[in-house]
C-alpha cells in the first residue's frame, strides 16, 4: 500500500493491500523497495476485541504507517502490517539492516546502520548475563529468540553456557553463523518446533514487539523451558515517561513494531501464557552518542555528534521506560 504517490489496491478475497513502488523513489537513486505487501487485521491480536481508535496514520518512504489501540485492553498494534512472508523479507532487507535513507531519522524503515549499534550491545550482553547469572548459574541451554549477529549468544558461550539462536531474518542468521560459528534457525517463534521442558534460559531483547502472534509465542517459550527456566526480555513501555513525552515520535513507531506495550498489557500476555515475573528494573545498556541521538530522533543532535566526530562514543545508561523482565512458569 503506498499512500499519496502511488497506486493502491486491495484484494477483497484475502483482505491484503498491495503496493506500487513511489515514482520519486524510482527517479531519486535510492534502490527502490521491494513490493511488500500488507494485511489488515478485524480484531485485537491480544484480546480479540474489535473496537480501536486510530494512535497513528502516516506514510514513511511512501509505505503506511499505521498503529491502533484496542478499546477493550489498551493493547496498541500495527494495523495494517506486512504479511507474514513480507515481514520476513523485511527482517532479512538491507532496508532494515542499513536503511539507506539513515540519514532522515524521519522516513527509516530500520536501523540507520545496525553495525554501528552492535559495536554497544557485545558490553550491554555482560550486563544482561551478569543479571541472568544471578538466578540461572551456567552451564545449561540457552536459547535467543532474534540473536541479529550473535553478540549476546557469543558472550553467553564465554560465560559458560550452551547457546542457540533463533531468528526470522535469514540475513542476520548467516552472518551470526560467519560471525561467530553459532546455530541459528531461521523461522516463527510462534512456528518453531523448539523441544519441550530443555532450556535453562530463553531470551528476547528488543523483540518481543515484533512478534506476530504474541500469545502463541509465549506459549512456545513457556513449553520449550525447564521447570526452573526463565524467560529473560526488556519492553518498551508506551505508558512511562520517556513514552508519553515523545508519543508517536517514538522509535518504536516503526515497521517491525507490530505491538507496542505497556506494564499492563505485558503482564495480562504474561499471565495468559502462564509467566510470573520475579525480577524487573530499568533496563541499563551501554549506547553510543550516535545511537541515542537515533533512538530519539534528533537530526540535529546527530548532525552535531557527526561534525565533533563523536557519535561514536559509548556510555552506560539507563534507558527510561524500557523495562528489563525476568519471569518464571507459575507454580
Amino acid at each position: 500500500m503506498v499512500m499519496g504517490t502511488g497506486a493502491e489496491r486491495v484484494d477483497a478475497h484475502r483482505g491484503r493491500l498491495a503496493a506500487s513502488i513511489p515514482d520519486a523513489r524510482r527517479t531519486s537513486g535510492t534502490p527502490p523497495l521491494p513490493e511488500w505487501q500488507f494485511e489488515r487485521l478485524a480484531a485485537c491480536p491480544i484480546c480479540r476485541h474489535v473496537e480501536a481508535s486510530t494512535v497513528l496514520r502516516r506514510a514513511v518512504q511512501g509505505l503506511p504507517l499505521e498503529f491502533s489501540q484496542c478499546g477493550h485492553c489498551g493493547l496498541i498494534y500495527q494495523n495494517p502490517r506486512l504479511t507474514r512472508d513480507s515481514l520476513a523479507d523485511y527482517f532479512s532487507s538491507d532496508f532494515f539492516i542499513q536503511d539507506p535513507m539513515g540519514d532522515n531519522l524521519d522516513e527509516l524503515l530500520g536501523y540507520p546502520d545496525y553495525f554501528d549499534w552492535d559495536k554497544s550491545y557485545r558490553k550491554t550482553a555482560r550486563l544482561r548475563l551478569e543479571r541472568i547469572r544471578k538466578l540461572k548459574q551456567p552451564p545449561g541451554e540457552l536459547l535467543e529468540i532474534g540473536p541479529a549477529t550473535g553478540s549476546f549468544l557469543d558472550s553467553a558461550r564465554s560465560f559458560g553456557f550452551r547457546v542457540r539462536g533463533l531468528d526470522l531474518s535469514a540475513t542476520f542468521a548467516q552472518i551470526a553463523r560467519k560471525r561467530h560459528s553459532l546455530e541459528i534457525d531461521v523461522n516463527y517463534i510462534e512456528e518453531a518446533p523448539l523441544p519441550s521442558s530443555y532450556y535453562d534460559v530463553v531470551c528476547n531483547f528488543g523483540g518481543i514487539a515484533c512478534w506476530r502472534e504474541p500469545l502463541r509465542a509465549l506459549t512456545n517459550v513457556h513449553q520449550s523451558l525447564k521447570s526452573d527456566g526463565i524467560f529473560v526480555m526488556n519492553y518498551f513501555d508506551v505508558d512511562g515517561l520517556l513514552g508519553r513525552i515523545l508519543g508517536d515520535r517514538h522509535f518504536e513507531y516503526n515497521h517491525a513494531s507490530l505491538i507496542i506495550f505497556s506494564k499492563k498489557t505485558m503482564r495480562q500476555c504474561l499471565n495468559q501464557t502462564g509467566f510470573e515475573v520475579v525480577y524487573s528494573q530499568s533496563e541499563r545498556q551501554y549506547a553510543s552518542l550516535g545511537r541515542i541521538a537515533g533512538y530519539l530522533k534528533q537530526n540535529l543532535a546527530l548532525k552535531a555528534l557527526r561534525a565533533l566526530r563523536i557519535e561514536g562514543v559509548t556510555i552506560r545508561i539507563i534507558v527510561p521506560g524500557t523495562v528489563f523482565s525476568i519471569c518464571r512458569k507459575k507454580a
